[in-house]
């Protein structure tokens, strides 16, 4: 009987043991809404997108609603409900009686998600009590709720198996999850040569450009240096073939094939997946960190090796900047009462401005049980007014209309496109009439920006990453870095490749490392980023007398200028980045006295929101995150658009000019036809 027990005992030890797939934690994914979400309205909808990657295997997921609400709300009538990419699973009447904030937790259906992007959807239904028990007919200030920052999706899922493809280990390097747990990271050793570096820091900015994360950067490190592997599942190494570290040389092939093409290969050495990426030629090499910016081609290879000759194609298209852009491709549908947006997002490099003739051409249509005298729809642009128009009953089912985009908007860069819609009812007392449809309208996808634009050629950080990258390519840039490369260094270059990947759109253009012992001017219409001290960069070394930050003669802290009085010890502590001319070259300077604050100033062009902080050419930054920009070169007259820029680009006025000049050689011609018949009389 003991023999028994104990045998039972052993047998349910071991299967309360192994079962992984039952007891296993799940790994967990939140997003957060990061910002609080106002929804002002009878009749509002409020959207979060998340992602879902396409290696997870998702087990649940929940939305956490953190949210206040209106203190005048009538309960028996005010709704929310929530939508998963579309389709209803959840709705509550929120109670006014809670006072304060209030959260509640609501499972979305699993078979409901999507792989890539899913959209919630929080649609509420806010009404409100006049003094005499009756509802309010028009919107007040009073028909509110808010959502909380800290409201999120949460995923639940657990990874599913490696399949040890270069596709799959792609889709893993730049997955959200991987990124912002910072699982990844793009190496080369600690011998690397200029096209070693040179093809790293190009597959890393083409990473970049498939990170969704904007605020979570691609680590980049020396593969040999401690603390660069740490924490990291997966490693991208570019590495000649000479300088493979023995633990992954000893799994590659010494193929005669090396010479003169680039290997792509995944090795797993327990937790660690890396993509070993080498050759012993420097073409080929730099060839393989353009096929890692085209991430198109990168999905496509569904196999553990990749041999990549010098004349394969791998180029990305050419994009065109002047274009006629769809709003949308599938259509919008919006619905309800009172006010309600579709908003758009427009990429423009940021060294472009939309010129004359840009203009939004939305074509729609919209419910025929409006109050037409009163329903109207408006267009915006970065939240500005352009023009907006009356609904028509007449044109309910097809109605077009175009704006230009005023120049005194002076929109540069990405910009926002807003369709606002203002549908009012007839006799709608309390916001809703009962057994009636509500209010539509549908955004087509014939709706389009004919997008014309000037470029901007002034060296600035409003218009940076120019001329590094121009319309969205490698524009002959040259990155100078110190001899001996440490984790500073290397920081710092993850900092600035990060921030050039998101607006480099391919693989097109050209970039080229160098060290500093390798350092001599570059081929006219260079332009150069140079990172490094005074004393370890000899661009910056040459260029100190046109650095706006000037370092002292010894290179140890930065001196005052007419912008700003710098003292002694404080000037040890900046880091700073400046673009300057020197020697007829464009440059950016990222430098500090020392690699330390050298990589503090890099931190002020590692994202997006640290650039929006900074403007002008020139900014330092201290141990205090504490910011001084400026502007020092002297703005440039204004340059106004020639006449005949101004005729090519608009429409209307092409067309007068077309119409005009014909009614005039109408007229010269019936003129000399008059003279020609009373001179013969």
């Amino acid at each position: 009987m003991k023999k028994l027990t104990v045998i039972g005992l052993l047998v349910f030890a071991v299967l309360f043991l192994y079962r992984p797939d039952v007891f296993a934690a799940d790994k967990n994914y939140q997003t957060v809404f990061g910002t609080d979400k106002t929804a002002q309205g009878k009749f509002t909808t409020t959207k979060q997108n998340f992602t879902v990657e396409n290696y997870w295997d998702v087990s649940s997921a929940n939305v956490k609603l953190v949210y206040t609400i209106t203190q005048l709300s009538e309960k028996e009538i005010s709704t929310m409900t929530l939508k998963i990419n579309d389709v209803a699973f959840y709705s509550f009447k929120p109670d006014k009686t809670d006072k304060g904030t209030r959260q509640i937790e609501i499972e979305i259906p699993k078979d409901k998600l999507k792989k890539g992007v899913n959209v919630l959807s929080i649609e509420s239904f806010v009404y409100t009590d006049l003094p005499d028990g009756r509802c309010t007919i028009d919107d007040t200030p009073a028909n509110w709720l808010q959502f909380d920052k800290t409201s999120a999706v949460n995923v639940s899922y657990s990874d599913k198996a490696f399949q040890k493809t270069i596709a799959d280990f792609g889709e893993r390097f730049t997955g959200i999850d991987t990124v912002k747990s910072g699982q990844g990271v793009v190496a080369v050793s600690n011998k690397a040569g200029d096209a070693e570096l040179g093809a790293a820091l190009e597959g890393l900015s083409g990473f970049s450009a498939a990170n969704t994360l904007e605020d979570k950067n691609i680590a980049f490190g020396q593969y040999e240096e401690a603390g660069t592997l740490d924490g990291k599942n997966y490693v991208t190494l570019f590495s000649s073939y000479d300088n493979l570290p023995n633990d992954l040389k000893s799994q590659i092939q010494d193929d005669k094939k090396l010479e003169k093409q680039a290997l792509f290969q995944v090795v797993t050495v327990g937790n660690t997946n890396t993509l070993v990426i080498t050759s012993k030629s420097n073409d080929a090499l730099k060839k393989a960190g353009k096929l890692i910016a085209n991430q198109n081609y990168l999905s496509q290879l569904g196999t553990n090796t990749k041999w990549l000759t010098t004349d394969e194609k791998i180029d990305t298209p050419a994009t065109n900047v002047d274009k006629n852009t769809k709003l949308t491709t599938t259509g919008d549908k919006l619905k309800g009462i009172g006010h309600i947006t579709q908003d758009y997002f427009i990429s423009m490099p940021a060294n472009r401005s939309a010129s004359t003739g840009t203009e939004v051409s939305l074509d729609f249509r919209y419910a025929q049980n409006l109050d037409f005298e009163h329903s109207l729809v408006t267009i915006l642009v970065n939240g500005k007014p352009i023009g907006s128009q009356k609904l028509s009953a007449k044109k309910a089912n097809n109605d077009k209309v175009t704006f230009q985009i005023p120049s005194d908007l002076n929109v540069k860069g990405d910009f926002s496109v807003t369709v606002a819609f203002d549908l009012v009812l007839t006799n709608n007392y309390c916001g809703f009439i009962a057994d009636s449809e509500i209010p539509w309208a549908y955004i087509t996808p014939e709706s389009v920006i004919n997008l014309n634009t000037s470029e901007e050629t002034d060296l600035l950080f409003e218009q940076y990453p120019y001329p590094f990258i121009a319309d969205g390519d490698f524009n002959n840039a040259v990155v100078v870095v110190p001899d001996e490369l440490t984790t500073d260094d290397t920081d710092s270059l993850a900092n600035i490749f990060n921030l050039l990947g998101r607006f480099h759109d391919g693989n097109r253009g050209n970039l080229t490392a160098m060290h500093a012992a390798n350092w001599k001017k570059p081929k006219e219409g260079s332009n150069i980023i140079a990172v490094g001290t005074m004393n370890n960069n000899p661009v910056i070394k040459n260029a100190n007398d046109d650095l706006y930050f000037q370092y002292n003669k010894s290179g140890s802290y930065f001196l005052s200028n007419e912008k700003i009085s710098i003292e002694k010890n404080y000037g040890k502590q900046l880091g700073s980045v400046q673009l300057i001319t020197s020697d007829g070259m464009p440059i950016l300077a990222v430098t500090g006295p020392g690699a330390k604050q050298t990589e503090l100033g890099s931190d002020l062009i590692a994202t997006k929101a640290n650039l929006a902080e900074i403007y002008g050419d020139g900014a330092i930054v201290d141990t205090d995150n504490t910011i001084h920009s400026y502007r020092f070169k002297k703005a440039s007259d204004t340059k106004e658009e020639s006449f005949g820029t101004k005729i090519s680009n608009n429409k209307e006025v092409t067309v007068f000019g077309a119409f005009a000049l014909l009614t005039i050689v109408i007229l010269i011609v019936a003129v000399l036809l008059i003279l020609r018949k009373y001179r013969r009389k």
